[in-house]
């Protein structure tokens, strides 16, 4: 079992490794081309989240020793701490707040959600002061403030689903609704981590929500109740999030498959994503109905202590990790018009890196398939040569082809552009290199 789930793993970072040299080189080939300061900003973007979860996963499969030795300096832990929260804070934020539509329009408010990511992140490190094994309170700030901007981003592309405007229509306000909506609800896509399958655990109270939450130390506290209402607070506020963000998506998905099967909607992009939405809750009431009935066992960190939990845990954050994330950032780089794709050699491209992610989902899925019913190795070679064989990557390269609005909708930066992406960049670059560093000198 433990072989098919490192497999599964190792599909996922080979094929976020291919997908991110397939946009660096578009991205960076065409650096100073006529693409506007947000198609720009976006594929950068993209860039910096493929790189977070190739290094995290990295990471993940490297032996703990380095950072985690008792001889490296407490500053040196310190800073790669810091450099990870940033890099993933600023990445999130700015792809919920710069693109498509640029909720933050001025230098100065950039520059606040950098300080503001710096500021919380200390308040959450001061407040968990371990001393042994004691914390003085858990502080959830940092999480906060992405939930509130995940807010904003939902509201746009929910505004998106249950409102879409005709697909003949060409007046710039429906042009840029489409726009902004397709982009909005990508970009949820990849915000969604496994919090989401915590959802019908916040409504119902059980444990599945409240004791199962992967930020929170759960030695005793040492701040008082006053300091304990605090953490309330902030885990109520996160779960709700989260839950009010899923059953909103599964109500607003099931109202368009509704319209779009009476024809007053269009079938489009959001008609993909109503259709994952439901895939993602049959996933949500399955582990949940295993968490409540004991057939899965979880700790309070989240992490599976039974075959059954790892099973469904590979289902679930496996599915959406390894193949669902680099998925979406390849469908933001190419639909959405981030990189330019125009000559044959460019399209030929395009087709093999189509040819990859078929062959890794269908990889994946035989993986899955694997671990709960064994079937031999031959089978995963008969599916990967029929996928080659039968062309099914045109489906993919044909939902990918950027329609007029991603290239031609675009809204002016009040400031100077370029000092804009340098700031961006420097701001998520910095913490990325640092933390870089200290993986690879400790």
């Amino acid at each position: 079992m433990t072989e098919g789930l490192n497999l599964i793993d190792d599909i996922g970072l080979i094929l976020s490794i291919f997908i991110l040299l397939f946009i660096s080189y578009f991205h960076l080939r065409d650096i100073n081309d006529d693409r506007t300061w947000d198609r720009k900003m976006g594929a950068s973007l993209v860039i910096w989240l493929l790189l977070y979860f190739i290094l995290s996963r990295l990471q993940a499969i490297v032996p703990a020793a380095g950072i985690d030795s008792p001889d490296v300096s407490g500053m040196v832990v310190g800073v790669a701490n810091y450099a990870s929260t940033m890099n993933y804070f600023y990445t999130h934020l700015f792809l919920m707040l710069l693109v498509p539509i640029p909720f933050l329009r001025k230098s100065w408010q950039i520059a606040a959600i950098a300080v503001l990511v710096i500021v919380f992140k200390y308040i959450d490190d001061a407040a968990a002061v371990i001393g042994g094994e004691e914390v003085f309170y858990n502080s959830m700030l940092s999480l906060c403030l992405i939930m509130a901007v995940v807010l904003v981003c939902l509201s746009t592309g929910l505004r998106f689903l249950l409102f879409p405007p005709p697909l003949d229509a060409d007046d710039f306000e429906s042009l840029a609704m489409r726009r902004s909506g397709y982009f909005a609800l990508g970009t949820i896509a990849v915000v969604m981590d496994n919090m989401i399958f915590r959802s019908i655990g916040f409504l119902d109270g059980s444990a599945n929500a409240w004791w199962t939450f992967p930020t929170v130390n759960w030695s005793a506290p040492t701040g008082g109740y006053d300091y304990a209402m605090v953490t309330l607070v902030e885990m109520t506020f996160i779960l709700g999030v989260f839950s009010f963000a899923m059953f909103s998506l599964a109500l607003g998905g099931i109202y368009h498959l509704i319209q779009a099967k009476r024809g007053r909607h269009p079938v489009s992009l959001a008609t993909v994503f109503s259709g994952y939405i439901l895939l993602v809750w049959s996933l949500i009431i399955f582990r949940h109905w295993a968490f409540v009935t004991g057939y899965g066992e979880w700790n309070t960190s989240g992490m599976p202590l039974n075959d059954n939990a790892i099973i469904i845990s590979a289902l679930s954050d496996g599915f959406t990790l390894h193949l669902i994330y680099p998925t979406i950032a390849l469908l933001h780089a190419v639909k959405f018009g981030l990189i330019t794709i125009e000559s044959e050699r460019d399209k030929k491209v395009l087709r093999i890196v189509a040819l990859g992610v078929m062959v890794a989902i269908t990889a994946v899925f035989t993986s899955l398939l694997e671990i709960i019913i064994p079937v031999p190795d031959i089978v995963l070679a008969v599916l990967c040569g029929l996928v080659l064989a039968t062309g099914w990557e045109r489906y993919l390269i044909d939902a990918l082809q950027p329609d007029a609005e991603m290239k031609n909708v675009s809204w002016a930066w009040p400031g100077n552009e370029r000092k804009l992406m340098w700031s961006v960049n420097l701001m998520i670059g910095i913490p990325f290199v640092i933390r870089l560093l200290t993986g690879v000198i400790w």
